[in-house]
């Protein structure tokens, strides 16, 4: 394996949003620009990416310090700045240790550098999770997949909603797992087209319609539904919001999957959601988060 020569870093936190924009503004900056997602404990979508510029040798901190504060305050954002020192590592191994596999029920989810290692009978997914959120490892994603697998074990759903897909990789579940037509719905566009390569590349675009949707009553989603099964990790907060709306898109005798949500929260979403007609039928916690599914009555 070869080995990196060390970098020097210093880095720019920005919303999602405005991750090409802060590129942008950098330019050919250092050695190289880059960017990835910021895990904040107890937040289960983080509104944080950081921008990275790489440097061979230690970067003059005054002129950096001035240089990112123009740029946060040009995208009217607080300046979060940060240094950093990368030293000489084998960082190929490093990259594909921190994404190995996912093992998740039936499901295997794996990056190209482990395509390899597909466990025999298991329902495998290629996944990208690119700016989108979903990667499979956040205890909310690895709950649904859970939940998805045992529900599609009792009786794969004709219809199914993914709302708030996020990188597609529920919706993708569920296919692999027998369902046959699926909404994979976000607010966020760049999610949608993370979403659509990720069904491309599985070989799933014949079973999986990615589109831009905020809620649960917009038009395409309604007409497409009554679903048997919705899911939605999202937040507790809109969860709540939109507790109405994604009870009547559950079919009589279907299923409804909410995750995003931590323990403390649970006795909220539960009386929400029951106060929609819909029963608690299972509760999947891990690592201080909650899964909730939710059946709507034959």
């Amino acid at each position: 394996m070869p080995v990196s020569p060390e970098f020097w870093s210093v880095e720019l936190d920005v919303p999602v949003d405005l991750v090409a924009a802060a590129e942008d503004m950098l330019g050919e900056a250092g050695v190289a620009v880059t960017s990835y997602e910021v895990l904040k404990p107890g937040v289960a979508v983080s509104p944080d990416w950081r921008v990275q510029v790489l440097f061979d040798a230690p970067p003059d901190r005054k002129e950096w310090q001035r240089r990112l504060k123009e740029i946060a305050a040009g995208l009217d954002i607080p300046a979060v700045i940060s240094f950093g020192h990368l030293p000489s590592n084998d960082w190929v191994r490093h990259t594909n240790k921190l994404n190995a596999p996912i093992v998740a029920g039936r499901f295997f989810l794996y990056g190209a550098h482990d395509a390899g290692s597909i466990p025999p009978g298991s329902l495998s997914i290629l996944l990208d999770a690119g700016l989108a959120f979903g990667t499979g490892r956040a205890p909310s994603t690895y709950g649904c997949m859970l939940a998805i697998d045992d529900l599609c074990r009792i009786k794969p759903p004709a219809r199914m909603l993914d709302m708030g897909t996020g990188s597609g990789v529920l919706a993708m579940a569920a296919a692999k797992a027998g369902a046959r037509r699926i909404i994979a719905a976000d607010i966020d566009p760049v999610a949608v087209d993370v979403t659509r390569d990720n069904v491309k590349l599985n070989g799933l675009s014949s079973r999986i319609a990615a589109l831009t949707a905020s809620r649960p009553d917009d038009p395409r989603l309604t007409l497409g539904g009554p679903y048997d099964l919705v899911v939605a990790n999202i937040l507790a907060e809109p969860l709540c919001r939109m507790a109405t709306g994604l009870s009547h898109l559950v079919a009589a005798g279907g299923h409804l999957v909410l995750s995003g949500l931590l323990a403390k929260e649970d006795r909220m979403i539960v009386a929400r959601y029951r106060a929609t007609g819909l029963t608690l039928a299972r509760r999947i916690p891990r690592e201080g988060w909650h899964t909730l599914v939710f059946n709507r009555r034959a």
